[in-house]
């Protein structure tokens, strides 16, 4: 019996923990936002910083 488990795991590549299923090649250290990304985030964080401000000036009653 040449096909045993043992025989199959041990010729099996080792499984990369790096590895992005969603893309054929492995991903290779950090990868860069767009400009597009990068200033949608940054404008999304400066809308929920007003926000958070708005509510915990409502909760504790100093209001402008």
């Amino acid at each position: 019996m040449a096909n045993r488990a043992d025989d199959r795991n041990s010729s099996a590549p080792a499984q990369r923990e790096d590895y992005n299923y969603a893309s054929p090649t492995p991903r290779r250290g950090y990868q860069r936002q767009s400009v597009g990304e990068a200033a949608m985030k940054s404008f999304i964080r400066a809308i929920a910083a007003s926000l958070g401000r708005i509510i915990v000036r409502a909760i504790t009653g100093r209001m402008r």
